[in-house]
């Protein structure tokens, strides 16, 4: 049988790695399984495990969105990495993994457990955490006095300390700490800080609708009691916030900027050192980014055993010291966070490797008992939440209280939505 494998190049990849991905067509043997991801990193990870040994070998193929495609294609993969493999439809075309911790093929005792417990379903494990990503505030080491604790700041934290910071000159604000409003991605964290609890279901999404509207409600206040009102946080984001988040703060105009781990620890060295951060929590509690990456063996694998190979291999602290190793000899660093874009699902790999290839986050590595995993999501909800719920909370949040009914609400939004697809 013949499958075509194609995968798309970032960055500079080793020649060997680039003329394995190059070939056109490959035929799949009995000792070979073919992988599907969205996940560019695992290029260089299918390289080694091939080159490693030479019993199995790894077919690599890319799919924009490898938990929609396994729905849609008839032919299958033998493994699957990305996100949104947790849907109801989904996890129909995946098999139990129980059997690889019973024969202690791999250690459950590695992962992070909220991670692994997501991808334990109906009392079945069906999915393995790859990575995963922190929402992070960074500021100046210039300020570092006004900024308490070692790992993390509270919404509350960064709500108060930024009053602090704001300063006018006359009516004119020259400097103003933080506003949730300047980043869409902070409003839709501020919402699950709140617990939203934004969910798959049959009419695409559910969510706590009361927790949304206190949120809003924070949100608003947080505008007007400490920024004053929502439009001088818009005519000081247009008067200034053109720069990238490093040089806002550094540059001492806003005391704190949003940044997600994967964008924050993929910057050049140089620039990290001139910034400090903090993971940012609600009641002690850091909610992963939604786009967790699971790996899984799908339910009609024409190999198990070269799928069950590849895993048991990567799955290990070893294993993943050597792809750091190798990520940063090919210059991947310089492109590309961590373990396909992450923190590692392995704890021990955060705590002893990670430090060593990332000095930044020594010392800055969040409690594991402080992670909140996100409830189950649908596999397109990148496109739902970019056309449905962060148009809601933009204009929701930058409508004052008095004027919230001109605003249309998000059920409706979620109704026309339905209309039109």
């Amino acid at each position: 049988m013949i499958r075509t494998r194609r995968f798309r190049l970032i960055g500079a990849l080793s020649v060997l790695a680039q003329s394995m991905l190059l070939i056109s067509c490959n035929p799949q043997t009995e000792n070979s399984a073919v992988l599907w991801t969205n996940q560019d990193s695992f290029a260089s990870y299918v390289e080694l495990f091939n080159t490693s040994q030479n019993k199995h070998t790894i077919i690599l193929e890319y799919k924009a969105n490898p938990a929609e495609a396994i729905l849609t294609s008839k032919e299958q993969p033998d493994i699957v990495i990305g996100p949104w493999l947790k849907g109801e439809k989904t996890r129909t075309k995946l098999v139990s993994v129980d059997y690889l911790f019973d024969e202690l093929k791999i250690s459950g005792k590695l992962f992070y457990k909220p991670l692994l417990d997501l991808g334990h379903i109906n009392g079945r494990q069906y999915l393995l955490p790859v990575s995963f990503n922190l929402p992070a505030v960074i500021f100046s080491p210039e300020h570092r006095e006004l900024i308490p604790g070692d790992f993390s700041l509270s919404i509350e934290q960064i709500r108060e300390i930024g009053k602090t910071w704001n300063q006018k000159n006359d009516r004119t604000y020259t400097r103003m700490g933080f506003s949730p409003r300047w980043n869409p991605d902070f409003l839709y964290l501020t919402a699950k800080l709140f617990d939203a609890r934004f969910e798959e279901s049959n009419t695409l999404f559910t969510y706590n609708a009361q927790a949304l509207e206190t949120g809003l409600k924070w949100i608003r206040s947080w505008s007007t009691e400490v920024n004053e009102s929502i439009q001088a946080e818009d005519d000081f984001a247009f008067k200034y916030l053109y720069d990238p988040p490093y040089k806002l703060v550094t540059g001492s105009r806003n005391l704190f900027s949003y940044m997600s781990s994967e964008d924050l620890l993929a910057m050049p060295q140089d620039k990290l050192q001139n910034i400090d951060f903090r993971w940012i929590t609600k009641s002690s509690m850091t909610p992963i980014n939604d786009e967790i990456m699971y790996a899984a063996i799908c339910r009609k694998a024409q190999n198990t055993e070269a799928a069950e190979a590849f895993l048991t291999w990567f799955f290990t602290e070893r294993t993943q010291k050597e792809l750091l190793e190798r990520s940063r000899n090919l210059g991947e660093m310089e492109r590309s966070f961590g373990i396909s874009g992450g923190f590692s699902a392995l704890r021990s790999v955060n705590e002893k490797v990670f430090p060593l290839f990332y000095p930044s986050i020594l010392g800055h590595l969040p409690p594991a008992e402080s992670l909140a995993v996100p409830r189950i999501l649908p596999n397109n909800w990148i496109m739902l939440k970019e056309k449905i719920v962060m148009p809601w909370l933009v204009d929701a949040a930058g409508t004052p209280a008095q004027h919230s009914n001109t605003v249309k609400s998000m059920e409706a939004r979620l109704v026309d939505w339905q209309k039109t697809r």
